[in-house]
């Protein structure tokens, strides 16, 4: 996360880019927790610069990696998540066009969501996947979403150069969840229930979860109908 969000910094002061860009979450839980997954990174906002920028090997000794490298790096995530335990139908694309990057599998339970996101985490070298879970109790209809925020981020946040963190305003994480019932009732002070109460959309900036000014933890209970 630190060498995404230095190199993020040095796009938008090199390039004078605004940071456009939006990191979707859709899970489709079905009644007997099992569902799928997809998960979206979209540049096509900023891709004009984006396209310039992947033209350079590197800007101020980062490494900036060529579409090759990113589709060789897919294809290990993908395999890897292949062989993650209830996890299967794993698909990726690559948009080099508009800046797209999508990965999608289906999930035999909440414990094989987790894995999901251990499996990306641990690739990456990441350690969000120990501050956020996810829980189903399907006898109940109750949904949780656990997630501390990691100091880590935010740290290497606050490293980043006051002029420079204008660049992330326009920088968004969404999450859809769309269940078999109605929702009766969720907790998140910011997330919105749809017209049929069968999604919840959650929005967060991306520079309130860098500053630990918004959560993405959430109890979403269902009616048992």
């Amino acid at each position: 996360m630190k060498s995404y969000l230095r190199l993020f910094a040095l796009l938008c002061s090199t390039l004078l880019l605004s940071s456009c860009f939006e990191l979707l979450e859709d899970i489709k839980l079905n009644s007997d927790g099992s569902g799928t997954i997809k998960t979206t990174l979209n540049l096509s906002k900023s891709s004009t610069k984006v396209a310039s920028l992947m033209k350079l090997k590197s800007i101020n000794g980062i490494e900036i990696p060529s579409k090759q490298t990113i589709q060789s790096k897919a294809e290990e995530v993908a395999l890897l998540l292949k062989a993650t335990k209830g996890i299967s139908q794993v698909q990726y694309q690559l948009d080099f066009n508009n800046y797209i990057a999508t990965v999608s599998c289906h999930f035999t339970s909440m414990s094989a969501l987790n894995s999901f996101s251990k499996t990306l985490a641990t690739h990456f070298k990441s350690t969000l996947s120990a501050n956020n879970s996810y829980d189903y109790n399907a006898k109940t209809g109750i949904f949780k979403r656990t997630y501390i925020h990691p100091d880590a981020f935010k740290k290497t946040y606050a490293k980043i150069a006051e002029a420079d963190r204008k660049y992330f305003d326009d920088a968004y994480y969404t999450q859809i969840i769309r269940f078999d019932k109605t929702i009766k009732s969720q907790q998140h002070p910011t997330a919105k229930i749809s017209s049929t109460k069968k999604s919840s959309l959650l929005q967060l900036k991306i520079t309130d979860l860098a500053n630990a000014k918004a959560t993405l933890s959430n109890t979403i209970t269902l009616n048992n109908n």
